[in-house]
């Protein structure tokens, strides 16, 4: 009798764990999962931060917290990771009464993008690992993964040419009652430059530097319509990575860059479009924006778009460069009518080797083409 009414207090005893244990194993847990807050290249490493709180006295012996995010984000061949649509990161934690845990986990950015977490998912067994209990938690963290680099000779010489427009059309229109300053004579330098007094002075030639009567801002239309069925993803996200470097480029340099773009928001779902400044925070959003393009929305035809932003950059006198893979006469003839109107602009064209370049260059509008490789 004894014996039985042992086995029965140990019976409702467990009963009375589980149920408090139940009842009770959410409280005062705190789960976080946070993605470092500096953005990250294509193909670099970062890491997410994972933190375990415990703030009651009740030890949990077993907690696995998991979440999903793009699978453009790999966290290798860990046994707690799955892939399909996205990766599942699941981890597994034993968690003391007061106890915090933080732990760090890499991952490779494996695509340029905007990438959030907005959920976690916990599972726990009861004190005897008896029965699940499920918890979900918001979440609210999120990571930019930025185009990657373009650098190299190729790059060097496209860029020389680009950079030389924009010089050219400075040098054009050099407003004679805009003194700037003076700087030493190079063979470029035409006679009448001569600042004679500074040159005696100084005793070794020196010009006259006069500002330019034309804005030196720079905007980059980047186009990424797909014009029939056929997908060129390649050939986009190439597009993307030289507007990437030639903001940069621009922007180092103190030159207003602004952005016009058919390329849709992967968040908002519009088109994404940014004024032109300059500064370090105008480096950050310019290659926010161009994370967040989505190249699997549909994208309307750029000659519309730029029909409408036309007097806009006519009006501020932009130096315009077009970076598309497409070839139309009507965007050839928008490009080519803002050359005449603010002296000067670039055809970027992307291509595979075995694509025509087909855009002839005139006295205002250079052409160039930039090789893309499978």
């Amino acid at each position: 009798m004894v014996l039985l009414l042992i086995l029965a207090g140990g019976i409702l005893a467990q009963i009375l764990a589980e149920k408090y244990y139940e009842k009770h194993w959410t409280k005062g847990l705190k789960v976080e999962i946070r993605f470092q807050k500096e953005p990250v290249r294509q193909g670099e490493e970062g890491f997410l931060t994972e933190t375990i709180e415990n703030e009651k006295r009740l030890f949990l012996p077993v907690l696995q917290a998991g979440f999903a995010v793009s699978r453009n984000l790999s966290f290798g061949q860990e046994e707690n990771t799955s892939v399909s649509d996205q990766s599942y990161k699941r981890d597994v934690f034993s968690v003391m009464g007061r106890q915090r845990i933080i732990r760090k986990v890499p991952f490779q950015a494996l695509k340029r993008g905007y990438y959030e977490i907005q959920r976690t998912d916990l599972v726990t067994r009861g004190i005897l690992l008896a029965g699940e209990q499920y918890e979900t938690l918001p979440c609210s963290t999120y990571l930019y993964v930025y185009p990657k680099r373009i650098s190299g000779e190729k790059w060097e010489i496209i860029f020389r040419r680009i950079s030389g427009v924009y010089e050219y059309r400075k040098r054009l229109l050099e407003d004679p009652f805009q003194f700037r300053g003076i700087r030493e004579y190079t063979p470029e330098d035409p006679m009448n430059r001569i600042n004679w007094k500074a040159s005696a002075r100084t005793g070794s030639l020196m010009v006259n530097q006069l500002n330019s009567a034309v804005s030196g801002n720079v905007y980059i239309l980047l186009d990424v319509e797909d014009e029939t069925v056929w997908k060129y993803e390649e050939i986009h996200e190439e597009g993307i990575r030289l507007a990437a470097a030639a903001a940069e480029y621009f922007l180092s340099r103190g030159i207003e860059t602004g952005l016009i773009t058919n390329g849709r928001d992967c968040k908002e779902k519009s088109e994404l479009f940014l004024t032109g400044h300059s500064g370090r925070s105008q480096g950050a959003k310019f290659l926010q924006c161009l994370s967040r393009i989505d190249l699997g929305q549909k994208s309307e035809k750029f000659s519309d778009c730029l029909k409408r932003k036309k007097e806009f950059l006519i009006a501020k006198e932009s130096l315009c460069i077009l970076i598309t893979k497409n070839q139309y006469q009507e965007l050839e003839e928008i490009l080519a009518e803002l050359g005449r109107k603010n002296h000067g602009s670039v055809y970027l064209t992307t291509l595979y080797p075995e694509m025509k370049l087909k855009i002839k260059r005139n006295q205002n509008m250079e052409v160039l083409n930039w090789e893309v490789r499978r």
